[in-house]
């Protein structure tokens, strides 16, 4: 592997590991509530925990952290305090769309053609010739 392969790994490990952080950070906001939820206030703020307590320990653990399918698993089983179950219901589709990891999908796809683009295409530079 040589130094720009390298270096283009090093880079995109260091993008993914920024964007997860953020995932685990921004929990996807409610933008309406479901007909079953009385406490809208409780029901932000237990979600906000939740978020923060089950899926950004899932993915930020240090000891074992969780690929986002196998924390989406595990935040499913979760309690949700005040969440009903209509607004648990709407961001399960949200989360299981998996729109927020289009992007982490996409870099990776992109990151690993132009790598590969670099090793293959790159021009051979011919080693110097000696005067006779």
């Amino acid at each position: 592997m040589g130094y720009e392969v390298y270096t283009g790994v090093a880079i995109a490990k260091t993008v993914l590991d920024e964007h997860c952080h953020l995932l685990a950070m921004e929990e996807p906001p409610i933008l309406s509530h479901a007909n079953d939820c009385h406490d809208l206030v409780g029901c932000m703020k237990d979600w906000y925990g939740i978020w923060w307590n089950g899926m950004g320990c899932f993915l930020l653990d240090g000891r074992n952290p969780q690929l986002y399918d196998e924390a989406v698993k595990c935040f499913k089983e979760l309690h949700f305090g005040q969440v009903s179950l209509g607004c648990k219901a709407q961001m399960f589709c949200i989360i299981d769309s998996k729109r927020a990891f289009d992007y982490a999908d996409k870099f990776v796809d992109d990151i690993c053609k132009q790598l590969v683009h670099q090793m293959i295409y790159k021009p051979v530079l011919s080693p110097p010739h000696s005067p006779l």
